[in-house]
């Protein structure tokens, strides 16, 4: 269900690029639009985790942490909205992976859980008979105070995937319901103190994140 990002490739036979009709885009919103409920799948690295080697010291892979968070749900609108709801995430982990200003690791430990927020858009795939389904995540802003003052901070999250669907499913109410079951997954990005920069976080290399949203079986 996943794919990695592409650019829409241009149709061989007129060089022109097809695009998705405004029908056709309410149409698939309206069929993926509603309230999923499911669990959080969290992979996080931090400095304790373990990396292991082979027999001659090479790095094989680091052993992360998990953590699992269920009663919580994605909620996806309409495309006249176009809003994606990662509901009652926990914000409290983000310290997990914070080590670059301990007052604010601190802080974050006690944040109760918030949305993430994201658009999402609908598109032709590549071959133009499958449709595919992304999402931009917007940053999410707290407001902590620690260390005798308030602080403005700024989460950034990122999602570098492409969900496709047969557009035949997309014709069909809850059709987003099999691609939230699979999974539907974005990454910690930076996290500011105002525009100040505390960290950033890879994709495999330092301390990361991958946050996995799981629909519950029907």
């Amino acid at each position: 269900m996943l794919a990695a990002f592409s650019l829409a490739s241009c149709s061989s036979d007129d060089n022109v690029e097809r695009r998705l009709t405004n029908t056709q885009k309410e149409t698939y919103g309206q069929n993926i639009s509603g309230e999923y409920p499911g669990e959080y799948i969290i992979i996080y690295k931090d400095k304790n985790c373990t990396d292991m080697t082979d027999e001659k010291g090479r790095h094989i892979i680091t052993k992360a942490h998990e953590a699992t968070f269920g009663d919580v749900q994605l909620e996806v609108s309409d495309y006249k909205m176009q809003h994606v709801f990662f509901q009652d995430f926990p914000v409290s982990l983000i310290s997990k992976v914070v080590d670059a200003d301990k007052e604010l690791s601190d802080a974050l430990a006690e944040a109760a859980p918030q949305a993430i927020t994201a658009r999402y858009d609908l598109g032709y795939d590549t071959d133009y008979e499958q449709i595919k389904w992304a999402f931009t995540p917007n940053v999410m802003s707290l407001y902590l105070v620690y260390g005798g003052a308030d602080h403005h901070i700024r989460i950034e999250f990122n999602s570098n995937y492409n969900y496709i669907c047969a557009a035949d499913e997309l014709t069909q109410p809850n059709s987003f319901l099999s691609l939230a079951k699979t999974g539907v997954a974005l990454q910690l990005k930076a996290i500011y103190d105002g525009s100040n920069l505390i960290q950033r976080f890879g994709a495999e290399e330092g301390n990361y994140m991958h946050i996995i949203f799981k629909a519950s079986p029907s």
